[in-house]
């Protein structure tokens, strides 16, 4: 099950090549040590490389992830210290107004209302990278090749007449016999043929030159039995699997080693066949040497001479034959090569080629997973539809809340199911749809949904089982964007709401008497107050139809924040590594920069995939772009940054640690990577969690413990993972 939280890259070209590599590398390494066994075992081995090597894609995708550190990561944080304060951004925290609590503006404009400038966007064309290319041309190449063999492999056939010689065709018979081949086997007089040869891959077929009409009975028997052991072994399409392979993998060199290695494999294991049966071997070099003396230099690459000069050279074969004795293909042998190559061929499958982490950088291991695709036979409170927030508390029991379930569950550290907090309803200790959990340090339990509610812990209760208190809210948007804090025993609750053409993000503060009239505002930074959603309008009346993802280009830094325990805002613009602590009422308090400043630039497959689903986005739209309101000024001109943001998100955990999310290096895309930062600013260490959590709901970051949420990328349900970790000290 733990496997399901490592999604697998995308394919990629290196990876490909990485996994061949590992593949290749063990193939011949089992060649080498089978050298001086059976050819036939040789062949088998060479014939599963093949096989696994057009698998691979396939089995990338299907398989498990195992994580290969390969390189070195680049641009290794140093330890930082506390930076002094420096001069604030600009930011307004004043309003024109005290917040009153009231109804919410309508989300979407009246009529009327100014939009943003449109224009038809000029998207910068697509290309393809130069890498991809020239493998394309060197592929296709190698394609058009195999099928010109082929085709020269069908004329001579259309060319050649059947065998009329009764001598020939009862010893044909009785080598097929001999041989246990079930199928029937033509035989052709070709007059362009110099040499024995097999052909089809479906329908085999042996090819004699004319010159076979002069031979003599033993001749005969020694050249049926080569070409019938061809076609007993299928080795016209192992041999059509070979040059497939070395078609794909055309620019990896051990793959033309491989097929050379294969071809020699190939004939000398014929060869043993051959003197297996009776032949003898002075007898059967004789007979080579006479065919091979007429052999053209052109021959078809679909076919199998027999007399061929160039895989295995024919001194060489000859003098193997001389001195060789009869070798049977030992079962044992053949099983233990099948399995090592097929534990090669998944190992290399399974591979992930990533970066190396630096000694401050800590992988976060799997605690505990909870839940199931329901599609089996499963205990409704390990089943999640829609999870909204998680949670752990000090003694590391896990708290979850879904929507389409109204309910808040508890879980063991391990996993295990211990309650339901609360049911579905509109009384006191009922949810209709719970967004945010916060454990308390002292053991009380507050669940925001429709309402605020608190559970405490009875005495004879492990976990929160009653209801304290509940506040009403007022009938803003609730997010669950954003975690609310208690502070002094204030619980700071995040809220916004729309005025005109922004969005004003606050906390409201509750104590023991319910809400106060006091709130704490977030500064305006960046981004913060722009439109969060395009929209183009629906009929006469005014309203509108939300359109997601064109508010916004792809790659753009976007200003985050979080709240501390000391209720102070953390936040940052996401243009820099920089970071600004605010108090309650505004004022800058410091700035922290980060232990990474210079921002890497956006990879060109990301890039690529990024422009085509804005493309299909746009086209899909049922009106002009430019009766779209809010759309981003950069998706107008076509334009996407050509850096990644300095980060992600910021998170504040416990003991007031910031956890700021970076985008993940090359070879890690599934994973999410955060440095931590203590609350003086200086840097912890890097923690990479491996396994794609969603960002909304946000993770929970504990003392030693992450809790997040994954999607199951067949059923499309959630699962709550939890992780430990421990920071470099």
């Amino acid at each position: 099950m733990m496997d399901s939280l490592l999604a697998p890259d995308s394919l990629s070209m290196p990876g490909l090549v990485i996994r061949a590599t590992i593949l290749l590398s063990a193939a011949l390494a089992l060649a080498w040590l089978a050298r001086k066994g059976s050819a036939g075992v040789r062949h088998l081995l060479w014939t599963m490389t093949f096989a696994l090597l057009l698998g691979l894609p396939v089995l990338s995708l299907l398989g498990p992830s195992w994580d290969v550190p390969i390189l070195p990561s680049f641009g290794s944080p140093a330890p930082q210290r506390p930076s002094p304060l420096m001069e604030a951004p600009a930011v307004d925290v004043a309003r024109d107004a005290p917040l009153t609590i009231a109804a919410p503006d309508t989300p979407l404009p009246e009529a009327g209302s100014a939009a943003v400038a449109v224009a038809d966007p000029v998207l910068p064309p697509r290309s393809i990278p130069l890498a991809l290319l020239l493998w394309g041309i060197g592929c296709t190449a190698a394609l058009a090749s195999l099928g010109v063999g082929a085709g020269r492999c069908a004329r001579l056939v259309l060319a050649a007449s059947p065998l009329c010689d009764p001598i020939g065709l009862r010893q044909a018979e009785a080598v097929r016999r001999r041989l246990g081949i079930r199928g029937d086997v033509r035989l052709l007089v070709s007059p362009t043929a110099t040499t024995p040869m097999t052909g089809g891959i479906w329908r085999p077929v042996v090819l004699l030159p004319t010159s076979s009409a002069e031979w003599s009975s033993e001749r005969w028997k020694v050249v049926l039995t080569h070409e019938m052991t061809h076609v007993c072994r299928r080795d016209v399409l192992r041999q059509f699997m070979a040059r497939v392979v070395v078609a794909i993998y055309w620019i990896h060199p051990l793959t033309w080693l491989a097929a050379r290695l294969a071809a020699v494999a190939r004939e000398e294991a014929c060869d043993e066949k051959v003197l297996v049966l009776g032949t003898r071997p002075s007898d059967y070099a004789t007979h080579l040497l006479a065919l091979a003396g007429g052999q053209n230099t052109e021959r078809p690459l679909l076919s199998l001479p027999m007399g061929h000069r160039a895989h295995p050279p024919l001194e060489k074969r000859i003098l193997a034959i001389l001195n060789s004795h009869p070798r049977h293909r030992s079962t044992v042998a053949a099983g233990l090569v099948a399995a090592a190559i097929s534990i090669a061929g998944m190992s290399a499958a399974v591979a992930r080629p990533v970066r190396s982490v630096s000694a401050d950088t800590v992988t976060a291991a799997v605690a505990a997973r909870i839940g199931d695709t329901g599609v089996v036979d499963a205990a409704d409170e390990y089943i999640f539809g829609d999870v909204t927030s998680v949670a752990a508390d000090r003694q590391g029991r896990i708290y979850v809340a879904d929507r389409i379930s109204p309910s808040v569950r508890a879980f063991g550290p391990d996993g295990e199911f211990m309650a339901w907090i609360g049911r579905e309803g509109e009384g006191p200790g009922e949810f209709t749809w719970p967004v945010d959990i916060l454990p308390a340090a002292d053991g009380t339990l507050f669940v925001r949904g429709s309402r605020i509610t608190t559970f405490a812990t009875s005495a004879s209760s492990a976990y929160p089982d009653s209801v304290a208190d509940t506040w009403s809210i007022p009938p803003y948007f609730n997010s669950d964007s954003w975690r609310a804090r208690l502070v002094d025993g204030v619980y700071y609750y995040p809220h916004y709401r729309w005025r005109n053409e922004y969005t004003e993000f606050f906390y409201m503060k509750y104590n023991e008497g319910g809400l106060t009239s006091d709130t704490v505002h977030v500064p305006e930074m960046g981004d913060l107050s722009s439109p969060k959603t395009a929209y183009y309008r629906v009929g006469s009346s005014g309203g509108g139809r939300m359109v997601h993802g064109l508010n916004s280009a792809p790659f753009t830094p976007h200003t985050d924040w979080d709240m501390t325990g000391r209720g102070t805002i953390i936040m940052g613009d996401g243009e820099t590594y920089r970071l600004y602590e605010f108090s309650e009422g505004g004022e800058l308090l410091r700035t922290i920069d980060g232990p990474e400043v210079e921002r890497r630039p956006v990879p060109r497959a990301e890039r690529a995939d990024s422009m085509r689903a804005l493309e299909a986005r746009i086209d899909s739209l049922p009106v002009p772009l430019d009766e779209v309101v809010h759309v981003a000024p950069e998706i107008l001109r076509g334009e996407i940054p050509d850096s990644l943001p300095a980060f992600i998100s910021i998170h504040v955990g416990a003991s007031d640690r910031i956890w700021i999310e970076r985008w993940p290096p090359e070879g890690m895309a599934s994973s999410r990577q955060y440095d931590v930062l203590e609350y003086d600013g200086s840097y912890a260490g890097t923690v990479v969690v491996p396994a794609t959590l969603l960002t909304d709901p946000p993770p929970f970051f504990g003392e030693d413990t992450i809790v997040g949420v994954v999607m199951d990328p067949t059923f499309e349900v959630h699962s709550v993972v939890s992780f430990r970790f421990r920071l470099p000290e």
